[in-house]
Order: structure tokens, then sequence, then C-alpha cells
């Protein structure tokens, strides 16, 4: 899930949801079977060392040895993968949903836009493809290769070709996140909108940075910004094959990247509050009535219904990508140093005065600020 839901509309919420149970399934699909593939030669190379060598630590070679890395090889070569088709599926569906999400989330009626998949994407695809490959083949040269060795030496070989799987897998959530956000930004287009980066409550470092920053179609978010020691400028192959620098135009900003976009059409306060209902009206009706204990309550529901129209969605994500940062919320993945000097960084640039602004204008409660001083003076956050 995102940012916490009392500061993401439910509707984006659900379809984060979509767009995650979207990207898990092209993951499943194309990686599944490449993972599949080498269990089977993985099962293969357990019965075999069993029967011709017998317990796994014992060192081995000779004829026997060379024949068996021999097959074990050949199998490892005879594994045929081809994601490319259930990518390229999936990322057409996940360009299709993103459009759908965009409109919806915009209040604009459904249609359709131009939903073809991107040419870096099929470039993305096939690169992906081929890596995969890569690593496959160079596992069975690894294992060919050896002269001696255990099972030991052979696992460690054959872990090679398991990378096939990861890069496999991190292609889909990649072509499937980043053909959802080119939907999402292309219904904004053309509803008239800007788009607004909405990252995870325990998204990196980097990516927290953005949350709550907007931008018009076609213009490129800051890659500048971060929370971490320093930013990495996005890097992508041209169309020669080169790595070349490239803007930041949408998620996702690396792989596994889960950050979204969304349609941004700004803040109406008058219309919001003429939604919410006409109380300056109610009041004076409380007050005909001379009902004082009615306009005392009308004035209240008012000043509630204010608040409420002035609620800022950017603003709100600013704020709480800070809190988060402050707060120590992370995924397993990023080091929780990384955090700590993220939080660190942070308190410098609020200061130490009561109830300081943060950079987004928040004011950090005293209490919050505590936490993450505590936390940042003992090298460990409490969860």
């Amino acid at each position: 899930m995102t940012a916490p839901a009392s500061v993401i509309p439910t509707v984006i919420v659900e379809h984060d949801g979509e767009a995650l149970s979207l990207e898990d399934a092209a993951a499943l699909a194309a990686a599944g079977p490449v993972r599949d593939a080498l269990k089977s030669a993985l099962s293969w190379a357990h019965v075999a060392w069993s029967k011709r060598f017998g317990k796994p630590r014992g060192l081995r070679s000779g004829e026997d040895f060379d024949a068996y890395t021999a097959e074990l090889a050949a199998r490892i070569r005879a594994v045929q993968i081809d994601p490319a088709p259930v990518l390229l599926d999936f990322a057409q569906r996940a360009r299709v949903l993103g459009v759908s999400q965009g409109l919806i989330e915009a209040g604009a009626p459904q249609r359709n836009l131009e939903n073809r998949v991107r040419e870096e994407t099929r470039r993305h695809i096939d690169e992906a493809t081929a890596a995969a490959r890569a690593k496959l083949a160079q596992a069975a040269d690894l294992v060919e290769a050896l002269e001696r060795g255990s099972f030991k030496t052979i696992n460690r070989q054959l872990a090679v070709a398991d990378q096939a799987g990861n890069i496999v897998e991190r292609a889909a959530r990649t072509v499937t996140n980043d053909e959802l956000n080119e939907g999402l930004a292309a219904a904004a287009e053309h509803v008239g909108g800007r788009l607004v980066w909405i990252a995870e409550r325990d998204a990196c470092v980097a990516c927290l940075a953005l949350s709550g920053h907007v931008i018009y179609p076609g213009d490129a978010f800051d890659w500048h910004l971060t929370f971490g020691a320093k930013a990495c400028q996005p890097k992508d192959y041209n169309a020669d094959g080169e790595l070349v620098d490239i803007e930041l135009e949408r998620p996702p900003r690396h792989p596994y990247c889960r950050c979204r976009v969304s349609p941004w059409l700004g803040h109406d306060e008058a219309a919001a509050r003429r939604v919410t209902h006409d109380w300056d009206e109610a009041i004076k009706d409380a007050q005909a009535k001379g009902d004082q204990v009615a306009v005392d309550a009308a004035r209240r529901a008012a000043a509630a219904a204010a608040d409420s129209a002035a609620f800022d969605l950017p603003a709100a994500l600013r704020r709480e990508a800070e809190r988060s940062i402050l707060r120590g919320d992370a995924l397993p993945t990023e080091s929780e140093n990384v955090r700590l000097a993220a939080a660190d960084r942070l308190l410098a640039r609020i200061g130490s005065g009561k109830n300081s602004p943060a950079p987004s204008g928040w004011r950090v409660p005293a209490s919050v600020k505590a936490r993450a001083e505590r936390a940042v003076k003992r090298g460990r956050f409490t969860r």
C-alpha cells in the first residue's frame, strides 16, 4: 500500500492494489517458467550426484565427474526461455490499466487513448531476455569447466543460473510499473491535469523525496531530490545500446520501484466546501430560530468543513514523506544506517526550535522530533 489512507484518496489506494496484483501476475507468468525449468535441472543434479558419488561434501574428479558436469551443462543449455511475449502482454495490459485508472482519478469518462507500448519498453524486454539467456549460458560454461569439486561447488555455479529468473522478474515488475505510469500520464495530459508523484510510506529515501511533487506532463521531476546522501541521475540504453543519462519524467525511479503518479487538477477550496454543505445558510437558519446550540454546532461543522476543503494532497504527501523519514519506516532491503542518516539530515534542516517547520512547511510535533532524535542518538529506530 502507498501512504496512509488518511492521506491518499481511497480510489488511489484501490488502484494501487490493482496495479500490484497485475505486477505480481506479470512476475509469476514471466519468471515462473524460467525457475521451473531450472528447478528440473537442479533436481537432476541432486539425484545424479547421489547415485554416482554418494555424499555431497566429498571432492570428486576424473572421468565420472567430467561426464556428470558435461551432462548437467547440457541440461542447462537445453533450457529454452522466451519471456518476451508474456512481458509485452503485461506491459500492454498495464498501459491500458493506467489510462483507465488515471481517467477515474481525474473524474473523467472512460475513453480509448494511445495504448501502444513504447519502443523503450520493447527494448528493455529484449535486453532482459538476452541477459537471462546469457546467465544460463554462463552457468553451463562454469559447470563444464570444473575439473574437481563437491556438490557445494556445483551449487555455487548453478547460483549464476538462478539469476536468470531474477532478471526476468525484475524486468516484469519494471515494465509493468513503467507502462502503468505511462498510461496515468496519458490520462493526465488528456484531462489537462498535472502529475503528482506518490511514493509508498516505506519507499526508499530517494523516492520519498519526490512524493507530493507536481509537474506538467512532458516535464521532468527533479532527480536531484533525495533524503539520502546523494542522488543518481536515471540512466537507460538508447537505440544504439549505449547507456545514457535520461530525465525522470515519471516512475519507476529504480528497479522494483513501486511509486506511481496520479492526475492532479489542483484544489478548488470553494467547490469542495460547497460539496460538503452550505454551512452559512445553516447558521442563518439556526439564528433565525434562536437556537444557539444549533448555531454553535453549525459553526463547528463549518470550521471542520473548511479544514477538509483545504486538504492539499501534494502537501500532505510531502508531509507524510518527512514523517516516514523521521519514523524510520523502511523495507528490509534498505539498511537502517541509510534511514538513520536520512533522519539526521532532515533533523538538521528542521532545526532546534519548538515546532520548527520541516522543508515542506509542516510544523513537526515535538514528540515526533524527539523520537527521531533518540533514534539517531542510539543508532536504531524502535518499531
